[in-house]
């Protein structure tokens, strides 16, 4: 396996420790943050094929459904 991917994936174990650990949630209600995380990977894909879709003109094609 690939050494950045063992990282990428230990890091992703790190954090959903942290998250579930009870004085890590207890002290981001008393800083108030925000418990709503949004993974902004999807949003950016959709910009991307949006992006492409329409930099390529196909809307000026006609589907017939």
């Amino acid at each position: 396996m690939n050494i950045e991917v063992e990282q990428m994936e230990l890091v992703e174990i790190q954090r959903n420790e942290t998250m579930s650990d009870p004085k890590f949630q207890q002290w981001m209600k008393e800083l108030n943050v925000s418990q709503s995380y949004e993974d902004p990977t999807l949003k950016l894909n959709a910009r991307d094929v949006q992006s492409q879709y329409s930099s390529k003109g196909y809307k000026s094609l006609n589907f017939k459904f």
